[in-house]
């Protein structure tokens, strides 16, 4: 970690935690010595936050968006999404519609190795073809605390989903869902404010224009984030992630 700190730096990547106020504090509660893990396809954009120990597991997350549960290597965050404590993903899925769900029969690791050596056995091995999917979670979204996710699904951008919940299916856009397993509690707003929302795609803006914009009105917001876009007057978000190879390269030559 503490060869990691400067580069995060740079990359306007906070380690927020107890004591930090700026952006020269970020990190320095982390035991310097500590392993920071993370994925070959690392798309990392600035103005990120990871709370606590999370920033561990460093993930693919937009601009300003933030999370305080660790984020799994099948997920990618939009911008401008909240995510609270305690979320985590559903383990491997298991045959059920066999005769039997143990994994002796198809994913023969050290237990099953261990056996076979004991006994001087061979054990036959059936195909389990099952391949946990990637999880996409979209901008805006805000999720609760200890949320579990299915593998696989799609969080649409705007969607909030209850304290926990299981998810195992794909959220619609703006949508509140909650419960196990998590339905569709309402819709976050009318159907035209939603379809507003989403055609001005706000998130791909500046925020030096869209805080100038009307928040507490979903429906003045969208119209005025809209008519900023059509005028010009609307600057995009334009930022470069952090990857796997600038790491690497960080790495070799600090």
């Amino acid at each position: 970690m503490s060869q990691l700190q400067p580069l995060l730096r740079e990359y306007r990547i906070l380690l927020s935690g107890h004591g930090v106020q700026s952006m020269e504090d970020t990190g320095n509660s982390y035991d310097g010595s500590a392993l920071v893990n993370y994925e070959a396809d690392l798309a990392l954009h600035p103005y990120t936050t990871f709370w606590g120990t999370t920033g561990l597991v460093l993930g693919r997350m937009g601009a300003f968006s933030y999370t305080h549960s660790r984020l799994h290597k099948s997920m990618t965050v939009g911008r401008f999404t909240s995510i609270a404590k305690g979320m985590s993903v559903m383990g491997a899925r298991h045959p059920h519609e066999w005769a039997s769900t143990s994994p002796v029969f198809y994913n023969q690791k050290l237990l099953a190795q261990t056996y076979s050596e004991d006994r001087g056995v061979e054990l036959n091995s059936t195909k389990f073809g099952y391949k946990a999917g990637k999880i996409s979670i979209g901008n805006d979204v805000w999720i609760g605390e200890k949320v579990t996710l299915g593998h696989g699904i799609t969080i649409g951008d705007g969607a909030v989903i209850a304290s926990n919940s299981v998810v195992t299916n794909d959220v619609d856009p703006y949508t509140v869902v909650g419960g196990v397993p998590a339905r569709v509690i309402r819709d976050r707003f009318e159907p035209e404010t939603a379809q507003a929302l989403q055609a001005s795609a706000w998130w791909d803006l500046a925020p030096e224009d869209l805080t100038h914009c009307d928040v507490r009105s979903p429906d003045l917001f969208a119209a005025q984030v809209l008519r900023g876009r059509e005028q010009g007057d609307f600057q995009p978000l334009l930022t470069e992630p952090l990857t796997a190879e600038v790491i690497d390269k960080h790495l070799r030559t600090a």
